[in-house]
């Protein structure tokens, strides 16, 4: 009778620890970025400000009006505005990035094309990419009509 029971609560504890397994929540998490775009006198912008939901390629810039070298990496991501507050967009597949360090001088642009592919269609919504610039975060907004 004993082992009885304990199957018995053993196939409960199974089962109950698949059920909590099974139901975790596919909700995007919502920014960590509190404070965004406070490095003086550098930006990032789009080459435009509003895109179509198939476009997998944007155009990147980024621009230096400080009065010393920056530097920065290619890596990036996406979130998305609901309710006036910003969400992380997944892509569809891992992504990865090299490790490569760009340096641009005081005065200095430079342009680079954003891959979206992994986030295609995008929702038709408000978006922004992030990108991190001398330990500060900037980003570039953009919608999707």
């Amino acid at each position: 009778m004993n082992n009885k029971i304990n199957s018995m609560y053993f196939i409960l504890l199974t089962s109950s620890l698949l059920f909590i397994g099974g139901c975790s929540s596919d909700a995007a998490e919502p920014s960590p970025y509190e404070e965004v775009n406070t490095l003086e006198n550098v930006k990032i912008e789009l080459e435009k400000n509003e895109y179509d939901p198939e476009d997998d390629t944007f155009r990147l810039n980024t621009v230096n009006e400080s009065e010393d070298d920056i530097s920065y990496g290619i890596a990036f991501t996406l979130e998305k505005e609901e309710d006036n507050t910003w969400f992380m967009v997944e892509p569809d597949e891992e992504m990865a990035f090299i490790l490569i360090a760009h340096i641009l001088g005081p005065g200095e642009e430079a342009q680079e094309e954003l891959n979206m592919e992994y986030y295609e269609p995008l929702d038709t919504a408000k978006y922004r990419v992030v990108r991190e610039i001398e330990g500060e975060v900037l980003t570039a907004e953009f919608e999707v009509n």
